[in-house]
């Protein structure tokens, strides 16, 4: 059941599966080290977005120890300490524009992360998924 309401939520855009670990996720790599996903979600909500502990599950299996998550979404919030601490803020509203010093902010704590370590991604997502 919540497998076919995360389809329909995720409408036509492309999932992030993964047979063998049994990834089903509203997920994409955009390169190799940049991937957008929609929120990590919890509760009633988990059952039609990224439920957290998928999104935990998929970093450590696939990305242990060389991940950092980036929370655009200004509308919500999670503990840091289920992606161990890697995560970064950087919030604007929904289907708003971000202040260009926020961009900028953004843009230059995800180029430090990315060249720290070749192995490094970044995962970002806002409210709703990739957009």
């Amino acid at each position: 059941m919540s497998t076919l309401a995360r389809h329909s939520v995720s409408g036509k855009k492309i999932r992030f599966v993964d047979p063998i670990n049994k990834f089903d996720l509203d997920l994409t790599y955009v390169t190799d080290e940049i991937i957008a996903m929609g929120f990590p979600s919890r509760n009633v909500e988990g059952l039609y977005r990224n439920p957290i502990s998928e999104v935990q599950r998929f970093f450590e299996t696939r990305h242990p120890g060389c991940y950092k998550i980036y929370n655009l979404c200004s509308e919500r919030q999670y503990d840091p300490a289920l992606f161990k601490g890697m995560v970064s803020c950087y919030p604007f509203d929904d289907h708003n524009c971000p202040l260009l010093e926020t961009i900028k902010n953004f843009c230059e704590d995800v180029s430090k992360w990315l060249s720290s370590n070749p192995k490094n991604v970044a995962g970002i997502h806002c409210k709703a998924g990739k957009g």
